[in-house]
């Protein structure tokens, strides 16, 4: 790891975590996000008419992504549109390769409506216009614990990365102000803020595995779509586990590049298990209890309590 060494003296990393980009207090992937594309979002022009999907990473964002994208076709799978271009696909607050100093947001610019985009963006670095517009915002939350074990798993599945990523130390680093896009509850509460505004949509990716289908028709009635009783059927199937690896796979053989549209810069898989209870497998009963209590402390009174920690966590 020697051609790393320069990088992590520079950014005063150990060998335990890769580099970050710190911004306004939290802290972002580098070099696929920079100062100059978040501060370019300040002043992004929303659209009454765009439909935005946030969330914390591995929280069921390219689930409910598909979701989406069926309803508007009545679950006619054939008919969604994948493009594989990432101005379409990434996170809104990337920047373009080669060199990313175009990104996401420029390209949407240019973009006629309606417009459909994504990110991982705290609610405090949202275009501020998100809020005054009133575009429509979908936001999906996961457990906690299934979202730092789904992350760290994502994470060490780069085959690309520069450091050999620890257990121990990533769940250090997820429950500190040092996390990858913010720390968990800080994520969750700045949209949960924003749950009885007219124009949010706030999920947990336990009420979608508890009863997807009124999760569908609910969003649907939330985009002002209607689908038919077989269209809701279609959007189950296609949208499951299964369903959602048949179409990524045909992406990935029929459409050139379509690896940029199905995996993470092409290389890891968005679709993973997708099961609750995932943390289980790493995490030890001193992790589960004190993240338990953190988050019980962190959530109480706040109305997100009544989803987590005690409920998911049992």
């Amino acid at each position: 790891m020697e051609e790393h060494a320069e990088l992590k003296k520079e950014t005063g990393f150990t060998s335990s975590f890769p580099p970050a980009l710190e911004y306004e207090g939290v802290r972002y992937p580098p070099r696929v996000i920079t100062s100059q594309t978040l501060d370019r979002l300040k002043t992004f022009e929303v659209r009454e008419d765009d439909l935005i999907l946030t969330s914390y990473p591995k929280c069921g964002t390219h689930w409910i992504q598909e979701i989406l994208l069926l309803i508007q076709q009545d679950g006619h799978v054939e008919m969604v549109n994948r493009d594989v271009d990432p101005a379409l696909n990434w996170d809104l607050a990337f920047g373009l390769p080669p060199d990313f100093e175009n990104s996401v947001a420029d390209s949407l610019a240019t973009r006629p409506s309606p417009r459909f985009y994504k990110t991982h963006l705290p609610s405090q670095h949202l275009p501020s216009q998100v809020w005054s517009k009133k575009a429509k915002l979908v936001y999906v939350t996961r457990d906690p614990k299934d979202a730092c074990a789904s992350f760290f798993n994502f994470t060490n599945a780069n085959p690309e990365k520069p450091f050999d990523i620890q257990w121990d130390m990533f769940f250090d680093l997820f429950m500190s102000d040092k996390a990858i896009f913010g720390n968990w509850v800080d994520h969750a509460l700045g949209y949960w803020q924003h749950r009885n505004d007219g124009h949010v949509f706030f999920i947990t990716f336990e009420e979608m595995k508890e009863d997807i289908r009124s999760v569908i028709r609910r969003l649907a009635t939330f985009l002002g779509k209607t689908i038919s009783p077989e269209g809701l059927e279609r959007i189950v199937e296609h949208s499951s586990l299964e369903g959602m690896k048949r179409t990524y796979a045909k992406i990935e053989e029929e459409v050139e590049n379509g690896k940029l549209y199905t995996r993470a810069y092409g290389l890891m898989s968005f679709v993973q298990k997708g099961v609750p209870g995932g943390w289980k497998a790493l995490f030890s009963e001193e992790q589960k209890e004190n993240m338990d209590k953190a988050m019980k402390e962190r959530l109480v009174g706040t109305g997100l309590d009544a989803h987590y920690p005690l409920k998911a966590s049992m």
